[in-house]
């Protein structure tokens, strides 16, 4: 036995159901996106399904095609409601859209695919505007053209509407992939990592600012139709009130007419013509006004005679045969003839026609006796009629006696006083300036059991579907016409909902620069944080490496600390073991001078003196490298010290304070400063200027200035100068510029002003063109321990 509940359906063909369900959401997208269409309501300023089917074809391939094709053809289908009633035209139209769509999503595909390549990560600025140009404007050309070509050729639309329905329709297409595309790419498209960051950063925004941008444009939507629809509301009243206005007026010029045969017992033509002609003049919708007497048939030979005998030779009572052809009327009890008729050369066809010929006519004719009031006959056909147009007469009874009993009104019928009116005369009179161009107007005798059009579309149900109507009624002559508005073309083209259509495309404008600006971002911030990850796993291998590093350069700088302080404890050892056989050294010289002085040759003395000065410098050499070495390490207090006072101090060092003569300028200052080092430094340059100056008195300036910037010291002498070329090399340790034998020193002077200035964290420069002097200045930051270094 076979256990049918373990028996599985055949799966679905996912080249059949992949398809289907794309269509499937193409059309429901697609309706939904039609409710924000601006009127006509061809086009909508935003279409999603544009963007679903170039994501889908690039995510899934193209094989989703006939998915597009099968979804915009429905959709069309679907809205076919904005259109009107399903017809041929729309069929085509809607095959035509279809194959638009469905090309245009295969032209994004390929050109994506050509330019940018897929799958794409989109974090590059290149590839996202790129991506937003031939995906967006330029690849929607294609079903905007075809669309609105397809609308106008299937007169759906109107030329004047071409432009405005292009445009509409291409900006929706390009918004519509401009916004969803991305947003597909970052629910399906891969490296996930990078396409999951972008939920909150780049979907959730853009979502929602289209929800804000939605519901601003739906309110904006709104309030603009409901202002379009007071507006064209109140001229359909104004038109209302007029034609309602016009139609009594007309009425009350035929009741003029049974007044005016009331009051005479005989009204010649010329009366009847002078008294009609000012209302004729005066009422432009009027056809002809008449005055049609009862005739019997033993009255009628003889009411021929007299017309004849007024001038209408051929006078006689007409009727319509069957094809609609004046003929002789036939004999009857009673005929009801056009007797005068004014404007007469309008209108001479209709004089002597039996109006009660017709039994519709007869029908209105008898209802006007026994009622006692205007009635109006159905749409007719006026014997007068030269064109196209329809007409009707309004009959008012005019009685010879009492009249207040129904068997009195139809004993004492005279006979009628007749209107004759065209529709559209009365309607085109009333509509004439700034309404005829606004709206479209129909008329249609309700009271009709046949063609009940009056004037306007022949049938009101098909005229305009999907825009605004507006409906009214009027009573002309006891029967009962209703009115029909729409607007016009000219109306809808000057009361476009431009409001709603700038909220939109700003909006939207604003949500595309948004998702390119988010993606750009995110995409930066994904390469930025796949960067930092890879730094990050480096500096913890550098982090590694540096502990390694770190052990072995804490036991260097054990060795190193313990290497100075034996170099320091050798300093003071070797300066205290060395000045001692130096002192030992000059004492035995002196001791041999004085002792041998005269018995020794003066060469022998000259020595002597030589050896003493070796000793000397040799003693100054081991002070001054004690001090350079001493100079970076040692921690000199800070304070405040008077620059006056320095100099002068450095300047009676020298020895010669009275061949020299020492200048100072803006000195008598106060400056926050270790009191060592520049007292060092001016000590040494103070007597370089003296040893060093080529003549036995000169003129040494110290100067000192300062800005925001820094402290400037400035020794200026007026000795030998130093040439450019050597003035590196008389910074160097051990360096003299002239012969040891000549000049004594130790070479460090100004090597150790150097080093001075730079433990302030200054510079030293020398001035001199080696001839005219030597100016040297030392700089130092205006600004010292987080203080100002000066008060």
């Amino acid at each position: 036995m076979i256990d049918n509940s373990k028996r599985q359906l055949p799966a679905l063909n996912p080249l059949v159901l992949n398809p289907l369900l794309l269509a499937i959401v193409y059309t429901a997208t697609g309706y939904l996106a039609l409710l924000l269409a601006i009127e006509p309501g061809y086009a909508t300023i935003v279409f999603p399904p544009a963007g679903i089917a170039l994501a889908s074809l690039l995510i899934w391939g193209n094989s989703l095609w006939p998915g597009v094709f099968i979804g915009s053809f429905a959709l069309n289908l679907l809205s076919a409601q904005f259109l009107g009633p399903l017809t041929v035209s729309i069929l085509v139209f809607s095959f035509s859209v279809a194959t638009g769509a469905t090309l245009q999503a295969l032209a994004g595909t390929w050109l994506t695919k050509y330019l940018i390549g897929f799958p794409t990560t989109l974090t590059k600025v290149r590839d996202i505007f790129l991506f937003l140009l031939v995906a967006g404007p330029l690849s929607c050309l294609l079903n905007s053209n075809i669309g609105a070509v397809s609308l106008l050729a299937t007169g759906l639309i109107s030329a004047s509407e071409l432009t405005y329905t292009w445009f509409t329709w291409w900006l929706g297409d390009t918004i519509g992939v401009l916004i969803c595309a991305p947003l597909l790419f970052i629910v399906f498209c891969k490296p996930r990592s990078l396409w999951q960051s972008r939920y909150a950063s780049v979907a959730a925004p853009l979502i929602l600012t289209l929800v804000v941008v939605a519901v601003l444009s739906v309110w904006t939507n709104r309030w603009q139709q409901e202002r379009n629809h007071f507006e064209f509301k109140e001229i359909a009243n104004n038109t209302v009130q007029r034609l309602h206005s016009s139609l009594s007026s007309y009425v009350d010029a035929v009741a003029a007419i049974e007044r005016f045969y009331v009051s005479s017992n005989h009204v010649s033509w010329e009366e009847f013509r002078h008294f009609v002609q000012y209302i004729l003049m005066n009422k432009p919708g009027i056809n002809g006004l008449s005055w049609n007497p009862v005739i019997t048939q033993s009255q009628r030979q003889s009411f021929e005679y007299q017309l004849r005998l007024q001038g209408f030779a051929q006078f006689e009572i007409k009727e319509r045969d069957s094809r609609g052809r004046l003929i002789t009327a036939g004999q009857r009890p009673e005929y009801i003839v056009v007797n005068y008729i004014e404007p007469l050369d309008e209108n001479r066809k209709a004089l002597g026609f039996d109006v009660a010929s017709n039994p519709y006519r007869r029908q209105a004719l008898d209802q006007a006796r026994d009622s006692g009031q205007p009635v109006a006959t159905a749409r007719i056909t006026l014997v007068q009629e030269r064109e196209q147009q329809s007409g009707f007469l309004l009959f008012y009874p005019i009685y010879g006696g009492s009249h207040s009993t129904l068997q009195e009104r139809r004993q004492h019928i005279r006979g009628y006083a007749v209107g004759v009116f065209r529709v559209g005369d009365i309607v085109d009179t009333v509509l004439q300036g700034q309404y005829k161009d606004q709206i479209v107007v129909g008329i249609y005798d309700e009271s009709s059991e046949k063609n009940g059009h009056l004037y306007g579309p022949q049938e009101p149900f098909n005229f305009s579907p999907g825009v605004l109507e507006l409906t009214d009624s009027l009573e002309v002559g006891g029967r009962r016409w209703s009115l029909h508005f729409w607007p016009s073309e000219q109306y809808l083209a000057n009361h476009r909902s431009w409001q709603v259509w700038a909220v939109l495309t700003s909006g939207l404008f604003f949500t595309v620069m948004l998702g390119a600006f988010l993606l750009a971002m995110s995409g930066r911030s994904y390469d930025l944080d796949s960067q930092v990850k890879a730094r990050t796993k480096e500096i913890k291998n550098r982090e590694q490496a540096l502990k390694t590093t770190n052990k072995v350069l804490k036991v260097s700088n054990k060795l190193l600390e313990r290497s100075n302080q034996e170099l320091d404890h050798y300093a003071f050892v070797a300066s205290h073991d060395l000045k001692s056989p130096l002192q030992a050294i000059n004492e035995l010289a002196t001791w041999i001078s004085e002792d041998c002085r005269d018995i020794l040759p003066s060469e022998s003395n000259r020595h002597l003196c030589l050896l003493k000065e070796r000793i000397a410098r040799m003693q100054t050499m081991l002070a001054d490298l004690l001090t350079f070495a001493r100079l970076s390490r040692e921690d000199y207090q800070w304070e405040k010290i008077n620059l006056r006072h320095i100099a002068e101090q450095a300047f009676a060092l020298t020895g010669d304070p009275d061949s020299f003569q020492l200048h100072l300028s803006d000195c008598d200052t106060d400056i926050d400063l270790p009191r060592v080092p520049i007292e060092l430094a001016l000590r040494n340059l103070i007597s370089n200027a003296v040893k060093h100056h080529d003549k036995g008195s000169g003129i040494i300036q110290v100067s000192y200035s300062r800005d925001d910037n820094e402290h400037l010291i400035r020794v200026c002498d007026d000795g030998p100068g130093i040439p450019e070329s050597l003035q590196p090399m008389a910074l160097e340790m051990f360096a003299t510029l002239n012969p040891w034998d000549e000049i004594e020193g130790s070479g460090l002077g100004l090597s150790l002003v150097k080093k001075a200035i730079e433990r302030l964290e200054g510079y030293m420069s020398i001035i001199s063109d080696g001839v005219g002097g030597t100016s040297i200045e030392l700089h130092w930051p205006a600004k010292s321990r987080g203080k100002d270094s000066s008060r």
